[in-house]
């Protein structure tokens, strides 16, 4: 299987986590993310040009992060989603939540904070704080309730949530709420999670510091 990735972008940080966590072999293929020739190159083979997206070793293409680790999940254990109807509805629902309102924010966040300050949409900034705010409220009464995301087990709510808590520890810092804080701390603990940070970090601080320059 080859997969189509930056180590940069949360989504597809959250799909090398579960690569990770099941030890399943693929084939990289880092698409970068700011040339033009690159990107017009791997929308022959992905039209929509996003990422992450794997390809088969056939030739079907599976993109959209939650899809592929659907895919992956049949393949190897340890199962990230797992349970009756309920568990796997509230796993699904906890993974849409963090992908749309915390990666999603956290990023907005990002490209903004790069921008000249009279280019900056405050709009959007303010938007963004509001949601990341609702959004640590609800996951510091949940990450007060049980270990993870969904329970006592490592899921893909909580591949979804690691990405977002990586940026937000710089861009929208969490220290105050002590629930979400223990939490990050026991995902750095795991060795994918600690595998993912160790591609991206690098990458990041060049990116960041070549745009604060």
């Amino acid at each position: 299987m080859k997969l189509y990735f930056n180590p940069i972008s949360s989504y597809s940080q959250k799909v090398l986590l579960a690569f990770y966590e099941k030890g399943i072999e693929f084939e990289p293929n880092i698409v970068s993310l700011m040339d033009p020739e690159a990107g017009a190159a791997y929308r022959e083979i992905y039209p929509l040009g996003k990422i992450p997206c794997l390809v088969l070793d056939d030739g079907h293409i599976i993109p959209e992060s939650s899809i592929i680790i659907e895919y992956l999940d049949q393949m190897a254990e340890p199962r990230l989603i797992e349970g009756d109807a309920e568990q796997t509805r509230k796993i699904r629902f906890k993974d849409r939540m963090f992908d749309l309102y915390l990666n999603d924010t956290v990023v907005t966040l990002l490209f903004q904070s790069m921008k000249p300050e009279e280019q900056k949409d405050q709009e959007r900034i303010e938007k963004a704080k509001f949601q990341i705010d609702t959004m640590y409220s609800f996951m510091e009464h949940e990450f007060g309730q049980q270990p993870y995301a969904n329970g006592d087990k490592f899921t893909m709510a909580d591949c979804a949530a690691a990405p977002g808590l990586f940026y937000a520890e710089l861009l929208a810092p969490f220290a105050e709420y002590k629930n979400i804080s223990a939490y990050w701390e026991r995902l750095k603990e795991r060795a994918s999670v600690q595998k993912m940070q160790e591609d991206a970090r690098p990458i990041v601080e060049e990116f960041l510091g070549k745009n604060a320059a």
